[in-house]
């Protein structure tokens, strides 16, 4: 039977343009207004509330609230929120929200003053319950916990000025407790009562994480010293919380249930173990990751309440033998990964070659199933009440957002619901992939043959296509931390290159997270040389597989990544690799190792004794891996992105490398930025620093990026 004519779409024009000039979808304003980030996520009775930073708004940091039957909406915009903590200069941990009653209330830590402020969600204004610094940001809060009566935040404090108004040599961190029943004015005096200092048994260099037992009798936190890093060394503890109504709370009894040098000797180490990410289940057992296998698994304590010293370092997984990590590594304050539901099951995040997953586990049956809704490849944190899930996530072909899962109906929710900024068919998804190196690949070091692991990315455009036989030009980008990972989501800063005819590699270096304990210690005293030999290794395999034109290979990163840029363009003649890079982009990234190490803040200031070695025995050590003294040694174009307050690699450090390189001669460019600190926030900001280096790229790569927008 003839039906009649069948309607076709007319047939896309393909436009034959060389990689590189390809016409893009997301222009530099585009990306950069895609570029917000989000902070943590509550659930709420009915309400999810999360933070979210809004590039436009000069990279406010707001919080947003949804029941997920309607959009979601600013809480309080009367009071103009900027929620972000600076405890660590990292921050984190910068909201929470007191235990379900009729009109719960919200916390937050303002971002100008770093006062704890509070609104009830209904109404009434917003209280500050912290009192003035005797100095801009000087007292600093983050990752608060309530008890359960509501008298009371637990939280993390960081002081940078003491409280009778002196500078302090090095800041202190300790957990506290603040009174929430305040009045405005009495907050501008009254101090926080000290639960752990310094000084007192389960104090230290460092203490963070504070959560409390539901029935609030029981405190649980971390603790680490110098020269350890969390990820290193951090121990779990916990005592007896005593507090009642207006009665100040004091501590009792701590002790260390699990984790650090003792841990690891229980096990049989010949290392300390690593504790992260303390929680209570409903049935007041504390549970906890570390990774005593290798791996950050889950673990628990048999019985409810306090557990005994020490008895953490014997206790089995729950879900042993897993190649995963639940657990990740304490560069920012609160944040969750794993949460119950009223029915005694875990959901949990865990990363696996690279990709998050979400997972719902029965400990009483030892069952493992997925979580209803899209599969995510890239979780932040989560939060867990009855049935509900409120998750940060994303997935390779869709950006992160907040989701909103319902157990007991199946169903996932993407709260936000915006809308995908490109069109699916110009979407390169990520593609995990590991290669040779170390001497395998015909590198220096035999020590530590085998495989480093990446995200791979290639060109992909709805109407273009490269001429025959050309090989896109590859940009190896370079995370930062560099305790940290390739984030293994859709992301507009990546598909800003692909889109134009690039290839893009993710490069997850030995010693990055999420591939286990012994390969996140292979930076340990390695640090400018593997990940270096890494970056190097990834971008001769591509061009080895014929992916990608070897001729034309840069390289890009901030802050750790931005060291490993310049190291990369600096060393790569010497170690036999001459012009893999043909250009480097370094944004806010270190220069002088020792330079770093002596201005660096309190958090990371020991960090390159495990990386590079410590100080003054390894003095010479810091000056061969330094790009700063091997200025020489360039013969590639650099560019140099810097934010004028940047608190964790100075200007100077971008600045004298500016001068070594004007007097060898050797092309570059240097952008500051006034105004942005470590990382950019502002809008205009990014959308500069991307068209600067998109036109730097083109320069020197041999091709005009095309400006026309489709």
């Amino acid at each position: 039977m003839n039906e009649g004519p069948v309607h076709q779409d007319p047939p896309i024009e393909v436009a034959v343009v060389p990689f590189g000039a390809w016409r893009s979808p997301l222009s530099p304003a585009d990306a950069a207004a895609a570029g917000g980030r989000f902070g943590g996520v509550a659930v709420s009775g009915e309400d999810v509330l999360w933070i979210e930073s809004r590039p436009g708004d000069d990279g406010r940091a707001t919080i947003r609230t949804s029941t997920g039957s309607a959009a979601p909406v600013e809480f309080a915009p009367e009071a103009v929120i900027s929620a972000r903590s600076r405890v660590n200069e990292y921050g984190g941990g910068a909201f929470w929200v007191a235990p379900v009653s009729a009109e719960p209330t919200v916390f937050w830590v303002a971002g100008e003053t770093q006062r704890i402020t509070s609104r009830r969600t209904a109404s009434g204004p917003a209280r500050p319950i912290t009192p003035i610094p005797p100095a801009v940001r000087a007292w600093r809060h983050a990752a608060g916990t309530v008890t359960p009566d509501g008298a009371w935040v637990v939280c993390e404090r960081e002081l940078h000025v003491d409280l009778d108004g002196s500078v302090l040599p090095e800041a202190v961190n300790d957990l506290v407790a603040v009174r929430t029943e305040v009045a405005g004015s009495d907050a501008a005096g009254l101090q926080p009562v000290v639960l752990v200092g310094p000084d007192d048994v389960g104090g230290g260099d460092f203490v963070a994480a504070p959560r409390l037992s539901p029935d609030g009798s029981v405190l649980a936190w971390l603790r680490w010293d110098h020269p350890d890093m969390p990820w290193d060394a951090a121990e779990l503890w916990a005592g007896r919380l005593v507090a009642g109504g207006a009665t100040p709370p004091r501590l009792e009894g701590a002790r260390r249930v699990a984790g650090g040098p003792e841990g690891g000797r229980a096990r049989g180490l010949d290392r300390a173990v690593a504790a992260c990410l303390p929680e209570w289940s409903p049935d007041g057992r504390l549970w906890w990751c570390d990774d005593t296998t290798g791996w950050w698994h889950l673990s628990a304590s048999s019985e409810p309440g306090i557990p005994e010293e020490g008895s953490g370092d014997t206790v089995r997984p729950l879900i042993p033998g897993a190649a995963e990590e639940v657990g990740e590594p304490r560069w920012i304050s609160g944040g969750r990964r794993y949460g119950f539901t009223d029915d005694g099951r875990v959901v949990f995040a865990a990363m696996a070659e690279g990709l998050d997953s979400l997972w719902l586990f029965d400990p009483a049956t030892g069952e493992r199933t997925a979580t209803p809704g899209p599969r995510f490849t890239s979780i932040d944190q989560l939060d867990v009440r009855g049935h509900r899930v409120a998750v940060i996530a994303g997935m390779s072909d869709r950006p992160s957002s907040v989701w909103l899962l319902d157990l007991a109906a199946g169903s996932a929710v993407d709260l936000r619901g915006e809308p995908i900024p490109i069109d699916p068919d110009w979407i390169s998804p990520a593609v995990p992939i590991s290669f040779p190196t170390g001497s395998d690949a015909g590198g220096p070091d035999a020590e530590a043959d085998g495989v480093a692991h990446a995200l791979l990315y290639l060109p992909r455009s709805g109407d273009h296509e490269a001429p025959p036989g050309e090989l896109p030009p590859l940009l190896v980008r370079i995370h930062g931390g560099p305790t940290a990972s390739a984030r293994p989501e859709f992301s507009t800063s990546v598909q800003f290159w692909t889109t134009r005819g690039f290839a893009v590699v993710d490069v997850n270096y030995r010693g990055s997270t999420g591939f286990g304990r012994k390969y996140r210690d292979l930076l340990q005293g390695t640090w400018g040389l593997f990940d270096v030999e890494d970056c190097i290794a990834a971008a001769r395999h591509l061009a080895a597989e014929g992916l990608v034109d070897a001729g034309r290979c840069v390289i890009r990163g901030g802050s750790a990544g931005g060291f490993t840029t310049l190291a990369a363009l600096c060393f790569q003649q010497e170690w036999g690799f001459e012009s893999t890079f043909s250009a480097g982009c370094s944004l806010y990234g270190v220069t002088d190792l020792a330079a770093l190490a002596a201005d660096t803040h309190k958090f990371e200031s020991r960090y390159l004794d495990g990386l590079v070695g410590p100080l003054p025995e390894s003095s010479e050590v810091y000056r061969e891996r330094s790009p700063l003294f091997h200025a020489e040694q360039f013969a590639q174009p650099v560019l140099l992105l810097q934010g004028s307050e940047d608190k964790i690699v100075p200007p100077s450090q971008a600045e004298v490398l500016v001068r070594a390189l004007e007097s060898n001669g050797v092309p570059h460019e240097y952008v500051l930025y006034p105004g942005e600190g470590h990382g950019f926030l502002h809008e205009e900001t990014v959308i500069n620093a991307l068209e600067t280096e998109l036109a730097f790229y083109g320069q020197v790569l041999g091709f005009s990026p095309s400006s026309d927008p489709l």
